[in-house]
Formats: structure tokens, sequence, C-alpha cells
């Protein structure tokens, strides 16, 4: 199997880096579509129009409807071929971004990721989640290219609430140990080759730097103010985690994941925090106490979830759970050993005070 990484064209990250969004669009294109939804239109619209003005780029905005949907997507797209444009740009959450990416894969162009949140990976992938138009989830869509650029201003990261920048960190820390399972299985990635070493490096690396910046991050992003340690936490949960994730690929903890949010439990919790119960229970699975003994003192530092309680599912079903867990398609296989239920369930009764 021939070993295939993929990356995004150009990564920009720095403080007011949103306000020279018209030197990334100008090197793509003439003419752009750009959509978020309406708080973060209302919140950044003049300074993006501003710089691409300056850039001699001409644009026309769209509101986002909120939903990564066929719908969505279709409106959007037909607008853009209305108006000419050569150029998508989507700013905003994950929703946004990843329907930038289909829309952009609809007309054929290059697409600019500019996410106003450091709360999971997605905007440098070329995957993204579609839903219904009632939210339904119904599976994941892939492109042939990432972005061609993602932009982050880490100043409009750092000054979100910071329960996104640490549910980022909850999906970052997944990257590597899902990587590693993965890597023994000889599961191809995402973009549907070998894992390369330069894609465990990156795994890798995304993992120590949360552990490393993550706790003096959070009390920086508290405060509003971007330091070393918010720069390269967003790096982290951004760039090493979304092509560390992309080039290795998942298992148990998104596999928790998946099943949470297919369940009936409460669906309030961020997609990073949920991530999070899922790496304390592949590492549960997995026998792993000695990772397990020196990352949970991280999740107390950064108030990270440890049990179902702390997303709000005080008394889930373990055994519905469980089945979600074991469903056809789902990526818990990637395990480099068999599952039996009985193993399952105790990994999953470690998520519960």
């Amino acid at each position: 199997m021939d070993r295939i990484l993929g990356l995004p064209a150009k990564y920009i990250q720095g403080v007011g880096a949103i306000d020279r969004i018209g030197q990334a669009a100008s090197d793509l294109a003439d003419s752009a579509l750009v959509f978020a939804d309406d708080f973060v239109r209302k919140s950044f619209e003049g300074r993006v129009s501003d710089s691409l003005k300056v850039s001699e780029v001409t644009h026309k905005w769209e509101t986002f409807g909120g939903e990564c949907c066929r719908s969505e997507i279709d409106r959007l797209a037909q607008n853009a071929r209305k108006s000419q444009a050569k150029l998508v740009i989507a700013l905003g959450g994950g929703k946004a971004l990843d329907t930038g990416k289909a829309v952009a894969a609809e007309l054929g162009c290059p697409f600019i990721s500019v996410p106003t949140l450091a709360s999971t990976d997605g905007p440098v992938t070329s995957i993204a989640v579609e839903y219904s138009e009632d939210h339904t989830h119904i599976g994941v869509m892939k492109f042939n290219c990432s972005p061609a650029t993602v932009l982050v201003d880490t100043e409009v990261i750092a000054k979100a609430p910071v329960r996104f920048l640490v549910a980022g960190m909850g999906d970052a820390l997944s990257t590597w140990i899902e990587a590693r399972a993965c890597r023994a299985t000889g599961q191809s990635n995402f973009r549907g080759g070998g894992i390369s070493d330069v894609a465990l490096t990156l795994a890798r690396s995304c993992h120590d730097t949360i552990l490393e910046f993550g706790k003096d991050a959070v009390l920086a992003a508290s405060e509003g103010s971007v330091t070393e340690a918010v720069e390269r936490v967003v790096e982290a949960n951004v760039f090493l985690s979304g092509v560390g994730v992309e080039n290795t690929g998942v298992a148990g903890a998104h596999a928790l994941d998946a099943a949470i949010s297919r369940s009936t439990l409460d669906h309030s919790s961020q997609h990073g925090e949920r991530v999070a119960l899922g790496v304390l229970f592949q590492l549960a699975l997995e026998e792993d106490h000695g990772m397990l003994e020196s990352i949970l003192p991280f999740f107390d530092d950064v108030d990270l979830p440890k049990h179902f309680s702390d997303i709000g599912a005080a008394d889930p079903d373990l055994y519905m759970l469980a089945q979600l867990v074991m469903r056809e398609g789902s990526p818990i296989r990637n395990l480099p050993f068999n599952l039996e239920e009985e193993k399952l369930l105790k990994a999953l009764k470690t998520l519960v005070p």
C-alpha cells in the first residue's frame, strides 16, 4: 500500500490574521463567495470585506443557515455560480467550514477555511460531516483535497469562551492515541493510503504539545490573552490534530463520540468533550494504565470531562452505548485486538463515577 500524506496548501496563524485575508484570497482568485452564520458575520464582515477590497477581490456575502446539509450546500453553490465566484471563503465553527468544503467541491474552486474557534481539528481536513435538515447525522463526505488556505486568527480564538479551546484539546488528545492503534492494525488513512512516519510524528507532537502547554493556554485564554502557550495549543488543536487524524485514522475515542451522538443522551456537549471521554475509554480498553495515570491530572488541570455525568449524562444506558460503539462501520474495529461485550462494558463503567 502506498503511503499517502495530505495537507492544506497553506496554513496561516497569528494575531490579526483575519485582517490579512485579502492577500491570502488574492493569491487564489479575484472573486469570492463569503459566508458565516449571523453572529460571526456581524462580528467580522467589516474587517474581512475591508481586507478583500484592499486586495481587489470582489466578493458577495451570504448568511450561513447553520447546518451542513444538502439543501444549504446547494443554495450556497447556486448563489456562488450566480455571482461568478472563483473562490469560497467560510468563517465560523465546524459546520460552516464543512459546508464551505462541500460548496467549493461543487464549484471545483479553492476554499479558504477561517475557524473562529479552536474546538475541533476539522478546519484543515478534506473531510466534512453531513447532516439532514433536521440535524440528524447522515455520514462523512470526503473530498479530493484539503482547503487551499487555512487562516487562524489567534486573537479571535483567545477571545472566544475558553470551553471551546478546552474541547479542542480533548479532540487533539485523541490524535496520537488513535493513530498508534491504526498503525498497529495496518489501517489505511482517510486519504486512502498507508500511514507515514511523518503523520505519526505530527500526531505525537500534537499530544506532547497539548500536555506541555495546555494548562498555561487555558489560563491565558481565560483572560483573552494571546501567549506562546495559546499559539502552540491553537496550532495543535487545529493543524497538528487535523493533519494528524486525516493521515492516520480514528479508533476507540471517536467510536464513543459517535455512539453518544447517536444515542438519546443530552447533545449539548461539544465534540471534543465527548472525544475526551473516548480517550479514557480507549485507554481503558487497551489497559494502558500508565498512560491513564499520566493523563488524568491534565484532565483535572483544564477541566476536561472524565465521566458521563460531566457531559450531562448522569445515568447512561451502557448496554445501548456498547451496541452503538459496536455498530457496523464503527472505527472501534481499528483497535488491534478483538472486542468482547464484557470488556467493552467494563471500559464504559470506568466513565461512571
